[in-house]
């Protein structure tokens, strides 16, 4: 019986993923993110011979030039994180991890990967327009793949203890309406700024404030 490994690597099938993107999956079962042009076209065909030679540079070359489209593509919606950018690559079939980084290396030095910039940018957008408290800033940059010590360096610099508080407090006195039962506003008030990330010391000092009516409602003024 003939060894599969001395069996000719061949495309099985192609797949576009937009532009001149294309994904190319062989009989042996490995996939290839290419950019279809004069010399990768006659690859974008079902039954296409993979030689050494071409094997070579849908590994290297061509997987170089296939991962910066694909890396622009992705940031021209919005900014990214390395981690999201090592994701996607890698998921896109380009499995050489040093094509990877030097991909990564390359966004970087041309100012379009900076995951510090994008922890401020995200946290100055939330104190702007979705106030919430570092606890969930934390879990949502983390899942971005944000460094920690970035992270933490980030807080320290636009999210404030004061401004932790400014904003608890005006979300508060949002859901705090007039006329209603304080202690059961209160109960809600604390689920919901806790959901919100602050901090328990934070949210149990604004609910007691609440009771003691030192705190009323945007409707009450």
């Amino acid at each position: 019986m003939r060894n599969r490994n001395s069996v000719p690597d061949r495309v099985v099938e192609v797949r576009r993923r937009g532009g001149k993107l294309n994904e190319l999956r062989t009989l042996k079962g490995r996939r290839f993110l290419v950019v279809k042009d004069s010399l990768t076209e006659p690859l974008l065909e079902v039954g296409a011979e993979l030689d050494e030679g071409r094997l070579e540079k849908l590994e290297g070359s061509w997987a170089r030039s296939a991962g910066i489209a694909l890396s622009y593509r992705m940031l021209t919606r919005r900014d990214r994180t390395e981690w999201e950018i090592r994701n996607a690559l890698a998921e896109a079939g380009i499995g050489s991890a040093g094509v990877i980084e030097d991909i990564v290396e390359d966004l970087k030095g041309q100012g379009y990967l900076d995951d510090q910039r994008l922890a401020r940018e995200y946290v100055r957008f939330t104190v702007m327009h979705r106030p919430s408290g570092p606890h969930l800033v934390r879990h949502r940059l983390g899942r971005l793949g944000v460094a920690r010590d970035t992270i933490e360096r980030v807080l320290t610099e636009e999210l404030t203890s004061d401004t932790e508080h400014e904003l608890a407090l005006r979300l508060a006195r949002g859901k705090l309406g007039r006329g209603v039962d304080r202690k059961r506003s209160v109960r809600k008030i604390n689920a919901f700024l806790l959901r919100r990330g602050f901090s328990s010391d934070l949210v149990n000092g604004i609910c007691a404030r609440i009771l003691r009516g030192e705190i009323t409602g945007e409707d009450d003024e």
